[in-house]
């Protein structure tokens, strides 16, 4: 696989419409959860939370998800979250670092790795790729605040509770991954997102 940000970012959202396994690249990369609706209400803040089990592999995780027709305008959406991300309590350095732009159908993409239904989207993506974890218990807090303007902001507060396996990824976890040399061909779940709903 091209191991590269936009095509790592990619595979979450993707993952997160159900068109992908948690599992890609022989297990090398497991993709974390996160809500496409990222609806905010003024003053207020979301709160979701996942209880996960992981093997020791890296993971990739999409904090922010912002699309549109055109690059500026993906860049527009994006500039009004701002997120900060800590690890074991330990604050993520320069978060706006961690942007990722790209167009869904654009050079950077494996052919498997977005819906197809919404290749000419361009995107913009907040996105980690987290070296493997120690074994044990560790904790990935996400706030992204979003601005509505005249002053008025809206929260998501997202907590990853993940308990790390004393093991690389299993013979089982592997064969989840797909064989991204099929492309096209791939026997993943090709249903039009218009038909269905993102995975929570």
């Amino acid at each position: 696989m091209d191991e590269n940000a936009a095509n790592l970012a990619s595979a979450v959202v993707t993952f997160n419409f159900g068109q992908l396994p948690e599992y890609i690249d022989e297990a090398k990369y497991r993709l974390l959860p996160h809500d496409l609706d990222q609806t905010v209400e003024p003053g207020a803040a979301t709160r979701r939370a996942y209880r996960l089990t992981v093997p020791r592999t890296w993971l990739v995780l999409d904090t922010v998800v912002a699309s549109a027709l055109t690059e500026s305008e993906a860049r527009q959406d994006a500039s009004q979250w701002r997120v900060s991300v800590r690890i074991d309590g330990e604050a993520l350095a320069h978060p706006d670092r961690y942007w990722v732009y790209y167009r869904n159908n654009g050079a950077q993409i494996c052919r498997i790795y977005f819906p197809g239904d919404l290749g000419a989207l361009n995107m913009g993506v907040h996105s980690l790729v987290l070296r493997p974890l120690s074994p044990g218990r560790h904790l990935l807090h996400v706030v992204a605040d979003r601005s509505l303007g005249d002053g008025r902001a809206g929260r998501i507060v997202t907590d990853y509770a993940l308990r790390v396996l004393p093991r690389p990824p299993s013979s089982r976890e592997i064969a989840v991954a797909p064989d991204d040399r099929l492309g096209d061909a791939l026997n993943v779940n090709r249903t039009p997102l218009t038909f269905r709903s993102p995975t929570k």
